[in-house]
């Protein structure tokens, strides 16, 4: 009897196991430059259903993907192809939080993202950024298994499809995610124990937090607790005010609370961890509560909060890549608002002020080629300069 009581208690996690399918790849398997010796990305494809969806998943400071293996099986159970990636993880964000540089967490996210040179506190080149890594390891899948349509993530070999990626992470790694939604239009993105970028020095959010981004806001979640004891609570929520998250969705908690969580998107519980873990990490911990909100967040609708409905506008920007002039248009009136361009680093290389109702002309002819923000307004619209 003791027997049959066991196997009845193990057969629903055997099943969730047996339609999904995990295996590692180390990242000199995409690329020979790679070294030798790495953590390995770790790599779930559900077998029975998939929902044509990525889930990219980017671990907190110091981790290895191994250390994820629960959520990333867990959302390969709800049928997405899932990427747990490994990458150089060793600063925190967090220790950075009394530098006297008002632009110190965009230069280290853009560094550790994308490896453009630019922090003093992280040395990451192009190779080894989050960007390059997923982008080679999606190749390698492609080809190391054709039928299995990795390719449907790229829209060519070297550019992510983001539209059809949702974007999470924990503690680093969120705010990791967070940044790339900021600067791509992304399916959704899921922030556990994040994001930390709280300055000291300034008493407020990073910077590029408080910078208007691409993503919607109503696609952006986030997963706290309130007793952690890595970025207090209180400064957890002042980022997510910069973000622009809260207070247009109010905090809930999730301990108390049945999805769908009144619709939230600033979720928090107040779960106790378990011995040699943190509160900071129990949001990517199995548990039952955990379980309900993962579900919550990776499949719920997208839906327009009556806030956002009440903000939105019609904006289109052509031509985009462009080489020179670009004309932006809106139904709202431009005349005499103020516009800056920004890069990729919130370093602001151009203002100006609209002569014209609708439209708006600026000539890119001079800028170097890459990704600038045009800020008019409340409005923020992504450039590319070829």
């Amino acid at each position: 009897m003791r027997l049959i009581l066991i196997l009845l208690l193990l057969a629903p996690s055997s099943i969730c196991v047996a339609q999904i399918n995990t295996f590692y790849v180390q990242p000199i398997q995409t690329d020979l430059n790679y070294a030798s010796v790495q953590d390995s990305h770790l790599v779930v494809r559900n077998t029975t259903t998939n929902l044509n969806k990525l889930f990219l998943f980017i671990g907190g400071t110091g981790s290895n993907t191994k250390g994820y293996q629960t959520i990333s099986n867990f959302a390969g159970n709800l049928g997405y192809d899932v990427i747990n990636i490994s990458y150089p993880n060793t600063v925190a964000a967090a220790s950075l939080a009394n530098s006297s540089d008002s632009m110190v967490f965009n230069k280290y996210r853009q560094e550790v993202c994308y490896g453009t040179a630019l922090s003093p506190d992280v040395t990451v080149d192009t190779l080894n950024c989050i960007y390059t890594r997923t982008v080679k390891l999606i190749n390698y899948l492609n080809s190391t298994y054709p039928t299995q349509n990795w390719n449907q993530y790229l829209i060519n070999p070297t550019t992510l499809d983001w539209s059809r990626i949702a974007i999470g992470g924990h503690s680093q790694g969120g705010g990791h995610a967070c940044y790339f939604a900021k600067l791509n239009d992304v399916e959704r993105v899921l922030m556990f124990s994040s994001p930390n970028d709280y300055s000291n020095y300034f008493s407020n959010a990073a910077n590029w937090l408080r910078t208007s981004g691409i993503t919607a806001m109503n696609k952006h979640f986030a997963y706290l607790n309130l007793l952690d004891e890595v970025v207090q609570f209180n400064k957890q929520l002042i980022n997510l005010e910069g973000l622009g998250l809260h207070p247009l969705y109010d905090t809930t908690h999730v301990d108390i609370t049945s999805t769908p969580y009144n619709n939230s998107h600033c979720l928090y519980t107040t779960q106790t961890p378990g011995i040699a873990i943190l509160y900071h990490n129990t949001t990517t911990k199995f548990s039952l509560i955990n379980n309900s909100v993962w579900t919550y967040m990776l499949t719920s609708t997208i839906t327009t909060s009556l806030n956002e409905v009440k903000n939105k506008c019609v904006i289109s920007v052509y031509p985009n890549p462009t080489s020179s002039i670009i004309t932006i248009y809106s139904d709202d009136d431009f005349f005499d608002e103020k516009y800056n361009v920004q890069n990729t680093t919130g370093q602001i290389i151009l203002t100006g002020k609209s002569s014209n109702t609708h439209f708006l002309n600026i000539d890119f002819a001079t800028f170097d080629n890459g990704i600038y923000f045009v800020t008019i307004g409340k409005k923020t619209v992504k450039i590319i300069k070829t």
